[in-house]
């Protein structure tokens, strides 16, 4: 260390620090993953067009015991060695949603408006949460759901349709575009397995631990050494793919589009139940934008190696994912506006630039 009172010197020092492993990735082109079928049946079918019936659906009171799926209006009430805990009344239930305490959708089946059972669970929430509690429980009401007819009069009032058969095709497509979207999903999914299959990936531990440090200490839990244990695996098994997705990115020289950034940033904003501008703001103040970049560019890894494996479904058919995954002619086109929008930019900056010397030359020789 030079003499603080001298002006010249030099500070030389170590740093010691971790960086991203350095690993080598398996041949895309020897690896295959398989999805299930897209195929649709009738019964998907069927359970669509119910479901749909089920929205225009009215509830109606019976007189008789509750079975699955019945809509229960009923008053609750918690004890602990004999302590009244917490007590709800009126509250409206479906039976099988199993939305609210162990062992209601038992309690409540073959009961009738107007009778009362008890039986013992866990609270799930409340200062008392995970304490085994005495629950009674008393049925008011007993509804079930009136669906109406499927016929053509019902496919004018769900839809644009005018016939039952032509909201049956439409509801067909819609089935196999959702079979086909969970497709990809498994696909990148089974393709992250089969990379990592055989793969060493050293995890920088110094980087766990702070991750670690920082999840617990938000929760307020850094003594819960049980939780620890549990957020120390996720946080390894979550860093470990990411080191993975950032080799195979670099790997496959790709490069994230502007327009992918912003569709990104919008579908990021409505998560958070954001106004999209002023999402994007919060996150460039708080200079996110190249984290933002990175998340973008390992999704589209995946999809970028999903062109160069062989993908078949379980009944051993070709699966073709292009309409979702894109092509490497859509990424390359998009390459190029990207590369005419910056171009358009800088030839703005530079007009305006010129622009701006002219008036001031202009401006000179006339004080001159």
């Amino acid at each position: 260390m030079p003499d603080p009172s001298e002006k010249d010197g030099e500070l030389h020092f170590t740093a010691e620090v971790e960086v991203r492993p350095e690993i080598e990735l398996p041949e895309l082109s020897g690896l295959a993953v398989t999805v299930d079928a897209a195929s649709v049946t009738d019964e998907d079918v069927a359970e669509r067009l119910d479901a749909l019936r089920e929205r225009f659906g009215t509830l109606v009171g019976v007189d008789r015991p509750a079975k699955d799926g019945d809509f229960v209006v009923l008053d609750l009430k918690a004890e602990i060695d004999g302590d009244e805990i917490d007590s709800v009344s009126g509250v409206s239930y479906q039976i099988g949603s199993g939305t609210m305490l162990d062992g209601l959708d038992e309690a409540l089946v073959g009961l009738s408006a107007g009778e009362t059972t008890t039986f013992r669970s866990p609270l799930a929430g409340g200062e008392h949460e995970g304490k085994d509690s005495d629950i009674t429980v008393t049925a008011t009401q007993v509804k079930e759901r009136d669906l109406p007819e499927a016929d053509d009069d019902f496919a004018q009032l769900a839809s644009e349709f005018d016939t039952l058969d032509e909201l049956k095709d439409d509801l067909r497509e819609q089935v196999k575009g959702i079979k086909t979207q969970n497709q990809v999903v498994a696909a990148r999914d089974l393709l992250l397995e089969a990379i990592l299959e055989n793969l060493e990936v050293p995890v920088p531990q110094g980087v766990v631990e702070a991750e670690v440090h920082r999840h617990l200490e938000s929760e307020g839990r850094l003594e819960d050494d049980a939780h620890r244990t549990e957020v120390t695996e996720e946080t390894q098994k979550a860093l470990r793919n990411q080191i993975v997705l950032d080799t195979l990115a670099e790997q496959l020289e790709v490069q994230v589009a502007q327009e992918e950034l912003l569709e990104y940033l919008v579908q990021s904003s409505r998560q958070y139940g954001m106004d999209p501008n002023e999402f994007v703001q919060t996150i460039d103040q708080n200079g996110q934008i190249p984290a933002m970049v990175g998340e973008v560019a390992r999704s589209k890894a995946l999809a970028v190696a999903l062109r160069r494996v062989e993908v078949k479904d379980s009944e051993g058919n070709v699966v073709d994912l292009s309409d979702l995954i894109g092509s490497d002619e859509a990424d390359a086109d998009a390459a190029d506006a990207d590369a005419l929008a910056d171009s358009a930019a800088a030839s703005a900056v530079a007009d305006a630039a010129s622009e701006a010397a002219s008036d001031a030359a202009d401006e000179t020789a006339d004080k001159a």
